[in-house]
């Protein structure tokens, strides 16, 4: 390490730069430290070679990138690393401390996107038929509860809604003449979500010869435990999972279920905009990610359908 960079000179800027992310950034705390920590390894790096924080330049910071690509770290905690260089050069400019910002220019380094798991259309109604079935011919202690499950697993593929708004509707939250639920999403916010057929007539048995024998105080949830208390989440979750698992051979939870609600409706021909209310997201980017499921439909509708997409006969892609 240069005479001139030392431990010293490090606390000093780890310091500073804590004492700017509380006070002009308002970070918690947490952030700060974990902020401070991704520094602190850029600055060893730099230290390590002589460079002062001031000096570095664009060279410096790519040197350190492909040293943590060299770490075999993965893509977003380098993304996040640089994150914070981009923030420390940006805080050393506006006091003045260095000249210029050496990350102005630089790109992230891309990420690979998680894409949702799903059901196929065919897997969804091989589950869907079988509760139905299951659900119809078992009588006795057991019945009313498979009668709820397969009225909950009906309503989560018709609506797409997240198991925290499953658990929370109330009686009173479902139309069945009109056919609409009313949904309380994330942030407070109410939406309406059509109920389709199949799901419309699982409730309809489920309120008529189900919940009366559930509901023990008089609750006003729609979906009761044995207890005739509103289910919990995780008694949800551990249901569906159950039940993928015996008929499909695949544990899926119920968000993977409202994956596959989404999946279906766009390669059905739904739009995003569409997609994006019923399933209650705040921006459409978070419902693009739909997309990349649905390409290869989408390419092979496009061969069928445009008239200009093959040449004498044969596929042009």
């Amino acid at each position: 390490m240069n005479e001139n960079l030392n431990g010293r000179d490090l606390k000093r800027w780890l310091d500073t730069f804590a004492i700017y992310l509380r006070t002009e950034r308002g970070l918690l705390e947490s952030s700060v430290k974990a902020y401070a920590e991704d520094l602190r390894n850029y600055l060893e790096f730099l230290f390590q070679r002589g460079v002062s924080p001031e000096q570095a330049g664009t060279e410096a910071v790519v040197n350190y990138l492909a040293w943590l690509q060299g770490q075999s770290l993965s893509p977003a905690t380098i993304s996040r690393r640089l994150t914070v260089i981009r923030v420390f050069h940006r805080f050393l400019v506006r006091e003045g401390l260095a000249s210029r910002d050496p990350t102005l220019h630089l790109m992230s380094p891309k990420q690979s996107q998680m894409l949702p798991k799903f059901l196929s259309v065919q897997e969804t109604m091989s589950l869907l038929e079988n509760l139905r079935s299951s659900a119809g011919s078992v009588s006795g202690e057991k019945s009313p509860l498979l009668i709820r499950d397969y009225a909950m697993l009906e309503l989560l593929y018709a609506t797409g809604i997240r198991v925290g708004e499953l658990v929370n509707l109330r009686v009173d939250s479902v139309n069945l003449e009109t056919g609409f639920v009313r949904v309380l999403g994330k942030g407070g916010k109410e939406r309406l979500v059509p109920i389709g057929s199949a799901a419309a007539e699982a409730l309809r048995r489920y309120l008529r010869e189900s919940r009366p024998l559930l509901d023990k105080n008089g609750s006003p949830y729609l979906f009761l435990s044995r207890r005739g208390k509103n289910l919990r989440r995780e008694t949800v979750i551990r249901l569906v999972e159950r039940y993928t698992d015996l008929i499909l051979d695949r544990k899926m939870s119920p968000h993977k279920i409202r994956h596959s609600f989404a999946t279906h409706l766009l390669q059905g021909g739904a739009d995003l905009r569409s997609i994006q209310e019923l399933l209650g997201h705040a921006r459409i980017t978070t419902t693009q990610k739909y997309t990349h499921l649905v390409t290869p439909h989408l390419r092979q509708t496009y061969l069928e359908a445009h008239p200009r997409a093959k040449r004498n006969g044969k596929d042009l892609g």
